[in-house]
């Protein structure tokens, strides 16, 4: 088991560097470092959660969601972005996932019922929310599908509640802080959910 770790920090590592510059290719450089950290601790967790049960897919699986999640959080947090070049194919992927797990239903519904409630939000509070986040939450909302609904129920309220905590701790630093994005809170509340999901 100990191997697979080690083989996921360094993996996770790798992939973070990539999605560092899967960023950069969206808004400019990104800082080094954060993004290769953040990775490789979270597919080392996500494989250390997953106990040997699903060992032909857990790794590829983690490395390809963190690399996708991460690229999405740091073009976000550098520039309030999220390109329909990761969002939508990202979408795409998760259900194709789910229709070789006999679980493209889940995907699919846990996908549209979450970009129906932000599309609701951004439709009725303009400013809120971007249309990037509408179209980040079907992607979100079928992984979390994916891994029942309880996981999605969880997700979906956490994200806004990272955001708020993450504004106020903004608010108490900055008398005028910029708008905060909100993807990288749909991302790690996404990954919480999943992580707690292997936990149980």
């Amino acid at each position: 088991m100990w191997w697979l770790i080690v083989t996921s920090v360094v993996a996770g590592a790798a992939v973070g560097r990539c999605a560092r510059l899967t960023a950069g290719r969206f808004v400019g450089p990104v800082p080094p470092g954060w993004c290769e950290a953040v990775c490789a601790v979270g597919v080392a967790a996500a494989v250390w959660a997953d106990a040997g049960r699903n060992p032909v897919w857990i790794l590829p699986g983690a490395l390809a969601f963190w690399w996708w999640c991460v690229s999405l959080a740091a073009t976000d947090l550098c520039a309030r972005r999220l390109p329909n070049l990761l969002t939508l194919p990202g979408f795409l992927v998760i259900v194709g996932i789910g229709v070789a797990t006999g679980a493209a239903s889940a995907a699919v519904i846990g996908g549209l019922l979450l970009a129906a409630a932000y599309l609701a939000l951004y439709l009725g509070a303009p400013g809120a929310i971007g249309a990037g986040d509408v179209k980040l939450a079907l992607g979100v909302g079928a992984a979390a599908g994916l891994a029942g609904g309880e996981a999605w129920v969880f997700a979906a309220a956490l994200a806004p509640a990272l955001t708020a905590v993450a504004g106020c701790v903004v608010l108490a630093v900055r008398r005028s802080p910029p708008p905060l994005p909100h993807g990288p809170a749909m991302c790690a509340a996404t990954l919480v959910a999943l992580f707690a999901g292997h936990l149980t």
